[in-house]
């Protein structure tokens, strides 16, 4: 069985008046409507010119607000490399070091 050709919206009458759907919206024979929240106007949002020079130097700052003792440090770093030889991963002293601080600045900043 043949099939027929397909035709385009392009190809279609003009004089076809526009069809509804059952909820009474409109089909693609008649523009859409913007909706509610189209219509509103939008809210600027403030730049960051607009914002004071502090807040804007302190994200942007190398030192951290918080910096964690050495013995508070030392103590995370025996309890990671206690939980890293349990579980027998790889790494040293030096790692853990490491970690512990970033831990401890993460930390502080919530």
């Amino acid at each position: 069985m043949p099939r027929k050709p397909k035709t385009s919206v392009e190809n279609k009458p003009a004089s076809a008046a526009p069809t509804q759907s059952a909820n009474g919206n409109a089909t693609a024979a008649e523009p859409k409507k913007k909706s509610r929240a189209a219509a509103e106007p939008k809210k600027k949002k403030p730049t960051a010119a607009k914002q004071p020079a502090t807040k804007r130097t302190t994200a942007r700052s190398s030192k951290p607000a918080f910096e964690p003792t050495d013995d508070q440090i030392r103590l995370r770093a025996y309890f990671l490399a206690e939980h890293r030889h349990k579980l027998s991963l790889p790494g040293d002293s030096n790692h853990d070091w490491i970690e512990a601080r970033r831990q401890l600045i993460e930390e502080s900043q919530r």
